[in-house]
């Protein structure tokens, strides 16, 4: 059987990140990333994996190399087509989500609703709070960010992102800084990614950066590395076992240990 074509795919990219440190790169990276996947990339912090998943997303324009998105190079599309391809992904950063600090969290989550549909948030209101009621945001619904915890931050930020039902979605280190219990929240969320491909409205496709592969590794599917500007793709759970990179072994430690 023929594979489906590539929803997203990275040719011979580059992509510069500035931090307070200095300029990472990361050059030559090719990546496809096919419906129904789910997508681990590991990497320190600071190795420039936030802005090697905007490239991928369409949000930042790569220094050099193609990003096709659903068939097309990304710089050819026009502002109507380049729109609506932008939509069929969502994108949620860690850190608390950047979620916008003078709006409510209902507000957070009509924004993008109202600017896509040109309407009111009134409009959208019945909406916004089956949306935060399915994910247990529902009391917190009328709290500004700086009111509620982090970890609530970004599960309000994640809400945002699905409630335009994209079909690919990438995390930025979603889990970072959360607490067992809701980083045992997320990856039983996530890990019902698989059973739910098929349900209206939830993404097919899943790209999760993170600086712990530990926990990903009931729930990732396709793992990479991103090391010193390099990125390399390391295969199925399984291979992650007999990867002979020291930042693998290291960023799997723990959990080799335990096994």
């Amino acid at each position: 059987m023929e594979e489906p074509p590539s929803q997203i795919e990275l040719s011979g990219v580059t992509v510069e990140a500035g931090s307070a440190d200095g300029l990472r790169v990361v050059r030559d990276v090719n990546w496809a990333i096919g419906q129904g996947d789910f997508w681990v990339a590991g990497g320190l912090a600071g190795s420039g994996k936030t802005a090697l998943l905007e490239t991928a997303a369409g949000l930042r324009p790569p220094v050099a190399g193609t990003v096709t998105l659903f068939g097309a190079p990304a710089e050819t599309l026009p502002g109507s087509p380049a729109r609506a391809a932008r939509r069929r992904i969502g994108f949620v950063y860690g850190g608390g989500g950047r979620l916008f600090s003078h709006l409510t969290l209902a507000q957070n989550i009509a924004l993008p609703l109202c600017y896509h549909r040109n309407c009111a948030g009134e409009a959208v209101a019945e909406e916004v709070a089956g949306l935060l009621s399915r994910f247990g945001l529902l009391a917190l619904a009328e709290r500004l960010p700086g009111q509620v915890s982090p970890a609530f931050r970004q599960r309000a930020a994640l809400v945002r992102a699905l409630a335009l039902q994209p079909e690919v979605l990438f995390l930025d280190d979603p889990l970072a800084e959360l607490n067992t219990s809701q980083v045992r929240w997320w990856l039983g969320l996530l890990g019902d990614a698989g059973d739910r491909e098929e349900r209206a409205g939830w993404p097919t496709t899943w790209v999760v950066a993170t600086d712990d592969l530990r926990p990903w590794l009931t729930v990732g599917r396709q793992f990479a590395l991103l090391q010193e500007g390099g990125w390399r793709v390391l295969g199925g759970r399984a291979d992650l076992g007999v990867a002979r990179e020291p930042l693998v072994r290291e960023l799997l430690a723990e959990s080799l240990a335990s096994g």
